[in-house]
């Protein structure tokens, strides 16, 4: 990858037609970091940028090197299927490293303890205000999750931000555990003991779970073509992804091993208990 100044250049991505163009972005360059505080595993460093905003940063060296592709993977293909996430960007550090940074939200309620966990469970409001159509999404987070193979989703990577006529909306974020961090074909977050199964098992339980936004968020994400997928692959740093894992991903997407993965899973939303 050649980097000029503040500015990205996508090297050749792939002999795959799709891949065929070039796309200029321009990362965020980091004046300021600091050691997060957050108590995270997946989240070590906070840092400022130019353009005044803070962010949460993830970089190559952390978990198995895959999750800055994988959380910006996950976010572009989030807002395809109308999930709402925090903003994000392309950092670059002061040592020149190229990281992914999740815009650090301000006027946000970020769940902090059990009782607000209860309160939005049984009532769908945060201090008696409303969250907009909370249920259904959590149908369509945990839809997403399976598709992601996210096994770490918990009440923590939520967030709600205040919005028109004194309501909450909902955003999700954090995709550390996810996508090709873990394993982009597998199932793992199917297990019982996985952290998004023991969350969704609580959502179910306050009755909290919209069934048709999970089968309606599964369907959409299965009729999302290979060239889109392409287009959000393209745009990642040469460094953070090879070109033999982008052209695995996109041959893949879209196969009969995909159609019956995705079948496993909407075998899996079906079956639940609500």
């Amino acid at each position: 990858m050649t980097l000029k100044k503040s500015t990205i250049e996508i090297a050749e991505p792939s002999k795959t037609p799709e891949l065929q163009y070039q796309r200029q972005l321009a990362p965020i360059e980091i004046t300021d970091i600091y050691p997060s505080d957050q108590g995270s595993a997946d989240l070590t460093t906070i840092g400022s940028g130019r353009n005044g905003k803070d962010y949460a940063i993830k970089k190559i060296s952390d978990g198995n090197g895959m999750i800055p592709v994988t959380e910006f993977f996950c976010y572009e293909l989030a807002r395809k299927v109308n999930i709402a996430t925090p903003e994000f960007d392309i950092l670059l550090l002061p040592d020149d490293e190229l990281a992914f940074g999740s815009v650090w939200e301000g006027g946000v309620h970020k769940i902090s303890g059990i009782n607000t966990i209860v309160d939005i469970l049984n009532d769908g409001a945060i201090n008696g205000v409303e969250i907009k159509a909370i249920d259904k999404f959590f149908g369509k987070v945990y839809a997403f999750d399976l598709f992601i193979n996210n096994v770490d989703r918990h009440f923590g990577n939520f967030l709600f931000r205040q919005s028109y006529n004194n309501t909450y909306i909902a955003l999700a974020f954090d995709y550390s555990r996810a996508w090709l961090e873990i394993d982009f074909k597998g199932t793992q977050a199917l297990d019982k003991l996985c952290n998004t199964q023991v969350i969704i098992n609580h959502i179910k339980n306050y009755k909290k779970f919209n069934r048709k936004q999970s089968e309606e968020t599964l369907i959409a994400l299965g009729e999302i073509e290979s060239s889109t997928v392409a287009q959000i692959l393209s745009e990642v740093p040469n460094e953070w992804i090879s070109t033999h894992q982008r052209d695995e991903v996109i041959k893949w997407w879209g196969s009969q091993e995909f159609i019956d993965r995705l079948q496993i899973l909407k075998t899996e939303i079906n079956n639940v208990l609500v």
